[in-house]
């Protein structure tokens, strides 16, 4: 037998045990998701995150200052929609000498216009303010705890007022950082420092972004329950109420896991890629069980590349680590996010002429203007009339084998019939939820003829009444 069949047959035993000895691994919610580089990796990864009965899954990825493309990132958007992934979008400048640059509050400006210019594929919109900013290098090589509650303060306050629907999530920080003031700020000490200076920091804080790796040194166990161990946000949740911070704050430990010794140089202080599977499945089973854990993203998924070529789960090839097939495998739940489903007629086609108690057919353009797909696997809808007295119509209910995603029109029959009175109220054709009403007026009063009452004829008519009389010598 070759070293690669056994090393195949060896995988095979390791899943089936795992699924012996971890069979309600998160099974209590869906909590599972991946941290992406890049917006290309999404269909990918998609199939991984949403696998095994899994649905609506998470993703991190982080946006830049100088990467602000609205056709790339909404394209991202609609793709996370059509997969069925919630994002957790962490914002970010640009490096200049290898540190990352302190955000300005124009920069704030400029991130709120460019995410709520897009459609996202869910309700809330989560957005992380920013990342490790206990590091220098991860804040213009001077970590300021001041400055960084200013300025999330203001991304708070700005976000929220442009559309209240953004989840904003504090940025996670480095847990394992030492107190070395400026280079790096422990995480106690930042946070007192926060809440010192901006006592109600967390209060425009809509929830907390944890790292909480399995420290010292990622060779921790999924058993370790110190403020240093995969349950670091536990330690993190208790500080902060012994500073004051009184707000349930929900957890998305956005960077979590085990590197692997495998890599572009081998690195046997860590674990075999086996071993890290292994213990991630241990940690998400832990995880899950927690009520205040609403996400969890390990770090990362498409790395290869020093220096995150341990934690990466594609090899050089884009092969993915075969030990990694077991948390595919294993059994996930689904969740079931808020959209906003919304519509707006984009046109209605009725009869030029319109005689009384005749039956017609007419057709309306309903255009998709929300977060939610129509049909096709995802929820259609029935509109129920909404006309005068002296029309007869029929409801209009989306196709159920046509897909009509955000942004696009479909075309429904509908039937009417206009009745005759003696004292014509002014008559409308119209849909409980749609805000448009389509008005029939009598083309000329005395005679029981009808016409739509369309914006161009209206124009002839008004030019002709308004037209001065002729007078004749």
């Amino acid at each position: 037998m070759t070293k690669q069949k056994i090393f195949f047959h060896i995988n095979l035993i390791f899943i089936f045990l795992t699924f012996l000895l971890f069979p309600s691994s998160i099974q209590a919610k869906n909590i599972f998701g991946l941290h992406l580089t890049q917006t290309s990796d999404i269909d990918q990864a998609a199939n991984i995150i949403n696998s095994s009965g899994g649905d609506w899954g998470w993703l991190t990825i982080a946006i830049r200052i100088d990467q602000l493309d609205k056709n790339a990132w909404q394209d991202f958007f609609d793709k996370c929609r059509q997969f069925h992934l919630i994002p957790l979008v962490r914002l970010a400048t640009g490096l200049q000498d290898q540190y990352w640059i302190k955000p300005t509050k124009e920069d704030i400006d400029q991130f709120v216009y460019f995410l709520d210019s897009l459609n996202w594929p869910t309700t809330s919109q989560h957005v992380i303010l920013f990342n490790e900013v206990n590091r220098s290098d991860e804040w213009n090589n001077l970590a300021d705890p001041i400055q960084y509650a200013d300025i999330a303060i203001y991304a708070s306050q700005k976000f929220k007022q442009k559309n209240p629907n953004f989840t904003i999530i504090s940025a996670g920080l480095d847990l394992s950082a030492p107190n070395n003031p400026p280079v790096y700020i422990s995480a106690d000490n930042f946070y007192k420092q926060i809440i010192e200076n901006q006592p109600d920091f967390f209060q425009h804080m809509d929830g907390l972004a944890s790292h909480s790796y399995p420290n010292p040194g990622f060779i921790g166990k999924p058993t370790h329950t110190n403020r240093f161990s995969i349950k670091g946000y536990l330690w993190e949740i208790d500080y902060l109420k012994s500073l004051g911070v009184t707000k349930d704050l929900p957890v998305f430990i956005t960077e979590t896991g085990w590197p692997h010794r495998e890599g572009v140089l081998n690195n046997n202080t860590y674990y075999t890629s086996t071993t890290s599977a292994q213990f991630l499945i241990q940690a998400l089973d832990i995880w899950s069980k927690d009520d205040k854990v609403k996400a969890v993203t390990p770090f990362i998924f498409n790395y290869p590349y020093q220096p995150f070529d341990h934690f990466s789960w594609l090899d050089s090839q884009q092969n993915m680590y075969p030990s990694y097939q077991t948390i595919i495998q294993l059994p996930k739940q689904t969740n079931q996010p808020d959209q906003i489903t919304k519509l707006e007629i984009a046109k209605v086609k009725l009869p030029l002429i319109i005689l009384p108690d005749h039956q017609y057919q007419a057709k309306v353009y309903l255009k998709n203007v929300g977060q939610s797909i129509w049909s096709k696997d995802e929820k259609g809808f029935c509109l129920s009339p909404q006309s005068t007295q002296n029309i007869s119509l029929t409801q209009i209910c989306t196709n159920p084998d046509i897909l009509i995603l955000p942004g696009q029109t479909q075309k429904i029959n509908f039937v009417f019939t206009l009745f005759q009175d003696p004292k014509p109220p002014k008559t409308f054709i119209g849909w409980q939820g749609v805000e448009d009403v389509f008005e029939i007026t009598p083309i000329i009063q005395i005679m029981p003829i009808y016409r739509p009452k369309t914006k161009f004829v209206q124009k002839v008519q008004d030019f002709f009444e308004n037209l001065p009389k002729i007078s004749f010598f």
